[in-house]
């Protein structure tokens, strides 16, 4: 075998391994909590993208995910901004599918995914939160939003937050999917109408 296999098959191997000590930790901590409030789509690439720099993300910022599905916002603040990161989802498959993207894109020195109930999370170190959830779910959070540090940043995919004034608001269509979506970004403290 020349120099050149044999590198492929270490390197290989080795996110063979990552992955699989992933999953085996990953596999220890997720337990069905209840059934989720939303089922899982994810926000096409480009808005993430967009989202992310609506929100100013910058190195050294937290950005807690809500809902984070495959952990696609956290990996791409990571990749592109150097932040930090923390993702939160109730679904054991969506827990699993993160983590393992997460060591799949060699980002798990800065982003983390946890098994949580977003309702019962204390916010307050978070200096990004992007949101893709129903009106319902971001009305319900807003007592949690409303104790996040002065300056933090939400940004709000598809539905605002009822009876709070956005910063800025942006339509675009996705490239992803050629549909048109709107983008609402808001700083806190929150501004009420």
């Amino acid at each position: 075998m020349g120099q050149n296999a044999n590198i492929f098959l270490r390197s290989a191997r080795v996110v063979f391994l990552t992955l699989w000590a992933a999953n085996a930790l990953a596999a220890d901590d997720i337990k069905w909590i209840r059934t989720p409030d939303v089922v899982y789509v994810g926000t096409p690439y480009d808005l993430v993208s967009k989202m992310l720099k609506m929100a100013q993300v910058k190195p050294g910022d937290l950005v807690y995910d809500l809902g984070c599905g495959d952990g696609r916002m956290l990996i791409l603040a990571a990749q592109k901004y150097g932040s930090r990161g923390k993702g939160y989802d109730i679904d054991p498959e969506r827990v699993k599918a993160s983590r393992e993207n997460v060591a799949r894109n060699n980002v798990g020195h800065l982003v983390e995914i946890f098994q949580a109930d977003i309702f019962t999370l204390d916010l307050s170190e978070a200096d990004v939160i992007p949101l893709y959830l129903l009106p319902e779910m971001n009305t319900k959070l807003l007592q949690q939003l409303d104790k996040l540090k002065p300056g933090s940043r939400i940004v709000c995919h598809q539905y605002g937050l009822e009876g709070i004034e956005p910063d800025e608001t942006v339509t675009m269509i996705s490239h992803e999917d050629n549909a048109s979506h709107t983008l609402y970004l808001y700083t806190t403290p929150l501004k009420r109408r």
